[in-house]
């Protein structure tokens, strides 16, 4: 157990990684509090709320940058207001939004004496169009999308207050994690959107031929990590963090009819541009840093995934 008067401030704590990050802070004895934007939705902490504190405020408002920090030890950044998908439409929203409050979040940790920050970055749109599978964390990152973009240049900057300022840090670049309190209604996370679909027998739609391969997570596999990172120190900044394995979303659709019991048949659409043919990531440094393994099967988090949609949609 840590010492419980460590404190952890959790951007973005009330969305699907935040919410779980937290009931595995609060199970290691920290204090938590939870950074999200004004009224935002408490369903996936309600749980815990007892348990934490929650702060309401805009990322790029200064002010509630720095009351966030009050007192804290670490902090985990986790906010982003764009995705993959939608990034390229606007990337000046998309730096005013995610940049520049990032760089705000650096200089106030410096005033704050944070021991550490935990930067979620992005196992898939940082590194572009992979030269080599598995990726590992120095394959050359060329996104190719804005929001992979801005995470990379993040990346940079923490590399650049370190250096400059001696502020801590651990990068995780997170492949496609998955899990309970995922949005399904939301256009990322095939796993979800076609459990939700499944369930209420609504046809899947697949973009392009199925063969599409990404590294899919648990979600509780990745938070143990994230935990972890606390109090691991090591030369290494920048951790893949995923399953290893490459699954097609043609293999996923099996699973789901073995796990749902459903005969689903997709229908398949026009490939996107902005899809990555094949993202699995190299995950041996994780391995060996934290001495850590994924112990959840796509089977058992699909499994768990589709129950949950079924209680809750």
């Amino acid at each position: 157990m840590s010492n419980s008067r460590e404190k952890c401030l959790v951007l973005g704590g009330g969305g699907f990684i935040g919410s779980h990050l937290s009931d595995e802070l609060i199970s290691n004895g920290y204090d938590v509090v939870v950074f999200d934007k004004l009224n935002f939705s408490k369903k996936n902490i309600v749980h815990i709320k007892n348990n934490l504190s929650v702060l309401e405020g805009d990322f790029n408002n200064d002010v509630d940058i720095v009351k966030s920090l009050k007192g804290v030890d670490y902090v985990f950044h986790l906010v982003s207001s764009t995705l993959p998908a939608s990034s390229n439409k606007n990337p000046i929203y998309d730096v005013e939004t995610n940049l520049i409050s990032s760089l705000m979040l650096l200089n106030e940790s410096i005033n704050n004496k944070v021991k550490k920050i935990i930067f979620i970055s992005s196992g898939g749109t940082v590194y572009g169009f992979p030269k080599k599978i598995p990726i590992k964390e120095d394959h050359p990152r060329q996104p190719i999308c804005s929001y992979g973009i801005i995470k990379k240049a993040i990346e940079d900057y923490l590399y650049m207050y370190n250096r400059l300022h001696g502020l801590d840090y651990t990068v995780f670049r997170i492949s496609n994690p998955y899990g309970e309190r995922q949005n399904p209604l939301s256009i990322q996370g095939a796993i979800p959107v076609f459990l939700r679909k499944i369930a209420k027998d609504e046809q899947v739609e697949i973009w392009g031929d199925g063969s599409i391969t990404r590294d899919y997570i648990y979600i509780k596999d990745v938070v143990k990590v994230l935990v972890s990172a606390l109090k691991i120190s090591s030369e290494n900044k920048i951790f893949n963090l995923g399953s290893g394995v490459g699954r097609s979303l043609n293999e996923l659709i099996e699973v789901m009819k073995k796990v749902t019991g459903k005969d689903i048949k997709p229908k398949y659409e026009e490939a996107r541009g902005l899809d990555v043919p094949v993202n699995v990531l190299d995950i041996s440094l994780i391995k060996s840093v934290q001495k850590w393994e994924p112990t959840t099967d796509i089977e058992t988090g699909i499994t768990i995934t589709y129950k949950y949609i079924c209680e809750n949609y």
